[in-house]
């Protein structure tokens, strides 16, 4: 179905030309192409209902509409999150400073997001009826079953559950979903009004919507979103109801419903989304495969009803997306608003959460409400206890002034260029002395090139930091598997078929007390495989996944993208060492705080200091060759791969994927010096330099030089929207002529395929090949 969609939309094109010399129509319809080859296909689960009225899935929906992507090429570009104060005026960024102008920027958010992702809504029931279909008292709550009836001919329905404590005046309410009524329970106790309402997968009235109003094309979640403004349609005429205290509170896909349902309808004076992920409180542009969360694909795929078809087209181009759902959540502004998560949960990354957190929040201080928006925290699976949903309620009764109670916020990426700035005016001065090495176009021998390499590597130094002293792990060694980090038992890890697996900690940890798995080949008794001799060893570098760490991976396949990466690697006769990086997985407590700790270090710095107490940990075990233990590294993981390389000799190869792109031709579309300065905190002394980006000490063309003449394989994708491709090659080409001052110019290989930012199954066959390739040549 996929490939005749794709023939029919069409034209034929080089796929390696220049798409910005095509037509307007031309690019899109080479955009198409492009995302019809890079989204999942779209899976079908048993409660997965037609994306509309008229169309069952979203092929359908672009068969009959012939609908093209937008034209990209002449959209802005926003790799960091769009900014809530800004509006765009005659091209140019203009700072709103009235609550005039932010209404303005309100109305142009609404307008944005109901084209792209949540469809049109119609306006408003002139009435709703309500019927009482039962009544009875618990103790001193009454509770009623009442169906609402409205729009045309009364046909829509809605039903409720009201649960009544007694009362002679007024009391606030909490609204949820029918799936949720434990947690009304629980606000029943409170002192609050509950009202569970049928807008979910057990029990859902606004299925029939759509029928009900063809001309409007809202997606599932927004209609569940609309039919709770018709409770509280009906909510403001019961004379128990404090009409300025209505929250409403949902979980995963019901806690997206509840921030649009508020951002859309001022009369909700609070909301709580509990682990809303993709399309809640996590932005669009940090779920992608760097950041191994719930993608734009992947929930669009397996889920294609709960948004507006459109929204697929941004897949792979996230950056281009006009709203993201910090803008959302900005619209519920100054009203409550709080974020809820586990910081562990596999389809969510923290960071970002975080991220969207930090800019609704600008706007909350705008509006002199700071303490209207909170997040709230926790260490667990997805699933929400009774003592988060306590906690949730704490929150409402500070906000509708029931408790004295003041809100605190457990953040953990409080990190902030600009502080960490202010405390180092010193470097400022020392790094406009930094002299920047630059590849020269020849080099008459590689001792010439020498010189060029030791500045190289003092440059790298001087950006990491100065390195605190220490000293090496001695007891490194097989740890029991039951005492593994509780963490590391709630993310889970690969099971990789044909390994066996040694768990390295904690009594017996790594480097500074890190803890991995090594994923040795195994014989048939299930020990490990020594028959060819000494095992080779690939140290595995991860993505932005903070919340798992190397659990998962992204690809075609989803989150089994490492386990599959790994299997191709053990079958392939070597050992995988896999640890969750710094601020990372099990890791992220113990980042939080690291400026403090090392104020003259960098968290890059320290990452890849890991990695070379990893390599010393390999070389105290007697079963591991070496002088075979190789790097792979996956977006960050991929830098700090390289960078390892650079300075530590002991790296026998390489393979990177979507790793990096150069810091001198960061701009506003490939912001890459902001992603490692002011953004994720890896090396903020690159944040000198930000505004002279020509004096950057080094680039990647002279770190790559400086892993000379080691075997290097760089795939670059040529959809990663986060690298400046043509400055890729560049940089590869010009430390290509340092591969070839050593005779090894084979030894560094580029690979560019029209792929977007993830390791695909067929890039890690390809990977596990080079490395048995090199293998077996340096024997």
């Amino acid at each position: 179905m996929i490939k005749a969609i794709g023939l029919f939309f069409c034209v034929v094109f080089c796929m390696s030309g220049n798409i910005l010399a095509q037509s307007g129509l031309e690019r899109q319809h080479q955009y198409l192409k492009d995302i019809l080859d890079i989204n999942l296909p779209q899976r079908f689960k048993e409660n997965t209902r037609r994306v509309n009225l008229k169309d069952s899935t979203w092929q359908e929906w672009l068969t009959r509409t012939k609908e093209l992507p937008p034209d990209f090429s002449k959209m802005v570009s926003s790799p960091m999150l769009p900014d809530p104060l800004i509006q765009y005026k005659n091209g140019k960024e203009v700072e709103i400073k009235t609550k005039e102008e932010w209404e303005e920027k309100r109305k142009w958010i609404k307008k944005e997001y109901k084209y792209w992702i949540s469809g049109q809504f119609p306006p408003a029931p002139k009435t709703v009826k309500a019927e009482i279909l039962s009544e009875r008292t618990e103790g001193e709550t009454l509770i009623q079953l009442i169906r609402l009836k409205f729009g045309p001919q009364d046909k829509a329905v809605m039903n409720i559950e009201l649960m009544i404590p007694k009362t002679k005046g007024v009391l606030p309410v909490y609204m949820t979903q029918w799936t949720h009524r434990g947690w009304a329970q629980l606000a029943v106790r409170r002192g609050y009004i509950a009202c569970v309402y049928a807008a979910a997968d057990s029990k859902d009235d606004t299925e029939a919507y759509q029928a009900l109003y063809p001309d409007y094309d809202f997606s599932m979640l927004m209609r569940r979103a609309w039919g709770a403004s018709r409770v509280v349609d009906y909510l403001l005429t019961r004379k128990e109801v404090n009409r300025n205290q209505i929250a409403v509170s949902g979980h995963s896909r019901n806690g997206k419903q509840s921030l649009w349902a508020a951002a859309f309808d001022e009369r909700i004076a609070a909301a709580i989304s509990n682990s809303s992920s993709t399309g809640g409180d996590a932005p669009w542009r940090f779920s992608d495969p760097q950041y191994v969360s719930e993608t734009l694909d992947y929930v669009t795929a397996l889920n294609g009803h709960w948004f507006h078809p459109r929204l697929r087209f941004f897949s792979g181009r996230e950056d281009k997306l006009p709203v993201d759902q910090n803008l959302l959540g900005a619209l519920i502004a100054p009203r409550g608003l709080l974020y809820h998560y586990s910081i562990v949960e596999r389809g969510l990354n923290p960071w970002s959460n975080e991220q969207n957190y930090y800019s609704v929040k600008k706007v909350y201080d705008f509006l002199n409400a700071p303490n209207n928006i909170g997040v709230l925290t926790r260490m667990g699976e997805h699933a929400v206890a009774a003592r988060d949903v306590e906690k949730t309620i704490d929150f409402l009764d500070i906000q509708f002034k029931r408790s004295s109670l003041t809100w605190n916020n457990q953040l953990y990426y409080t990190y902030s260029y600009a502080d960490w700035q202010k405390q180092h005016p010193a470097y400022q001065k020392e790094a406009m002395s930094v002299s920047p090495v630059k590849l020269k176009v020849s080099y008459s021998d590689t001792v010439t090139f020498s010189k060029d390499r030791k500045k190289i590597i003092a440059n790298l130094k001087w950006i990491l930091g100065n390195e605190p002293t220490g000293v090496k792990a001695s007891n490194v060694g097989v740890a029991d598997p039951s005492r593994r980090d509780w963490i590391d038992k709630t993310i889970g890890r690969p099971e990789v078929n044909g390994a066996k697996e040694i768990y390295l900690g904690p009594y017996t940890a790594m480097g500074d007390h890190v803890a991995g798995i090594l994923y040795c080949p195994a014989d048939k008794s299930g020990k490990i495989s020594t028959e060819k001799g000494k095992i080779p060893v690939v140290i595995y570098l991860h993505q932005y996944a903070h919340s798992t760490g190397y659990a998962k991976g992204y690809g075609k396949n989803g989150g089994q993208a490492n386990k599959l990466l790994f299997q191709e690697m053990v079958k392939k006769g070597f050992a995988v060492l896999s640890i969750d990086m710094f601020g990372f997985g099990t890791r992220i407590d113990e980042a939080t705080n690291f400026y403090t700790r090392f104020p003259q270090w960098s968290k890059m710095g320290k990452m890849i200091n890991d990695v070379k107490g990893c390599i010393d940990a390999l070389e105290s075990l007697d079963y591991i060759d070496h002088n075979g233990i190789y790097l792979l590294g996956n977006t960050i993981g991929g830098s700090v791969a390289l960078m390892t390389t650079a300075v530590d000799r002991r790296v026998a190869g390489l393979a990177v994927v979507a790793a990096f792109s150069p810091w001198r031709t960061s701009n506003k579309q490939y912001e890459s010096l902001k992603n490692y300065s002011h953004l994720h905190g890896f090396i903020p002394r690159l944040g000198f330099f930000t505004d002279k980006q020509e004096q950057v000490p080094i680039d990647f063309a002279e770190i790559i030089a400086a892993v000379a003449p080691k075997p290097l394989m760089i795939i670059a994708p040529d959809l990663d929207r986060y690298a400046d491709i043509p400055a890729v090659k560049k940089n590869i080409q010009s430390a290509s002529v340092i591969y070839s001052l050593y005779n090894k110019r084979d030894n560094l290989i580029a690979k560019y395929p029209h792929e977007i930012n993830r390791l695909t199954e067929g890039m890690s066959v390809e990977i596990a090949g080079f490395y048995e390739s090199l293998y077996r040549k340096s024997k």
